[in-house]
């Protein structure tokens, strides 16, 4: 039996239309006791249960052999933060596999993470790989670099500020490179890892799509497929830093925040072939994969 986390979330609700084709039983930890019709089939059933309780993940963890986990937040509100959820609740659900008897803990990260308080994000990213790999379970970790898809929280949110503002401004230089990968490209890697787990365990993976682009192109790929024309105009992180704090301030769902802009000044890329080399296909290009902005 497989135990997913983060079931409803961007890249869980897609892993699990995969999942749902195979012939384990998926549970997967909801909130809540009424579950989605997305979580009900004749594989797939719902429990309830948070990674903020260690005490709520005894029950749905019986029976599992494999854990994947994919809970995480990008963005912090009230006692969702990211030590809360990304470090402590990874290590959460890393005792409770461990007491259950799991036998294969496969973890989504993001490339990037390390130890510096610098990149709060990037740090709580770390601290839950390091719960993984000090467990003792048999685990795989996956690190995508920046996931795109419809209901992504990236491509998205640039594309609406495209729409809006005659103006687009450019963070900084608008030099950082990034590499964009498909959520189902992320999805096949995952499922990969679940059929040929020994290939992967005991380490880090880390994949992204097959350009490595700045942020100005990326911001230049979305223009073009909305057939729009839009001035650009950079502007220096001296300034958005007080903008972006002011945003965070006034508005219930910022563009951005203070911790997405401080990765935006970090390069988020993998090998170019890193998909290819490790997976044996060819990930799909961010112009091609993102009509759903239109």
């Amino acid at each position: 039996m497989i135990l997913l986390t983060g079931a409803t979330g961007f890249v869980g609700g897609h892993l699990l239309e995969e999942l749902r084709k195979r012939p384990e039983v998926v549970r997967c930890l909801v909130h809540r006791s009424r579950s989605p019709e997305l979580l009900r089939g004749e594989n797939v059933e719902a429990v309830q249960g948070s990674v903020l309780d260690r005490s709520s993940l005894n029950g749905p963890m019986r029976g599992v052999d494999t854990v994947i986990h994919l809970v995480a937040v990008i963005r912090e509100k009230g006692p969702a933060t990211f030590q809360s959820v990304n470090h402590l609740g990874t290590r959460n659900v890393v005792q409770a596999a461990r007491e259950a008897g799991v036998v294969r803990f496969i973890h989504m990260s993001a490339n990037g993470a390390r130890n510096d308080p610098h990149f709060p994000y990037l740090l709580s990213k770390w601290q839950g790989e390091e719960e993984v790999r000090g467990s003792g379970l048999p685990y795989a970790i996956l690190r995508p670099s920046i996931i795109f898809g419809e209901g992504d929280e990236f491509i998205t949110v640039l594309a609406d500020l495209i729409k809006k503002l005659p103006v687009v401004p450019i963070i900084g230089r608008g030099t950082t490179r990034l590499q964009p990968i498909w959520v189902h490209d992320v999805v096949r890697c995952l499922v990969a890892i679940l059929d040929r787990g020994d290939s992967f365990l005991g380490r880090e993976t880390t994949v992204g799509g097959p350009q490595q682009l700045t942020y100005e192109q990326i911001v230049d790929t979305i223009i073009s497929v909305l057939d729009v024309k839009r001035w650009r105009v950079h502007v220096p992180l001296s300034i958005m830093k007080p903008l972006v704090r002011l945003g965070e301030r006034v508005l219930p769902y910022p563009p951005i925040t203070s911790a997405e802009l401080g990765m935006l000044e970090l390069d988020n890329i993998a090998a170019p072939d890193a998909v290819k080399e490790q997976f044996g296909f060819d990930p799909l290009p961010l112009r091609e994969g993102i009509d759903y902005v239109r």
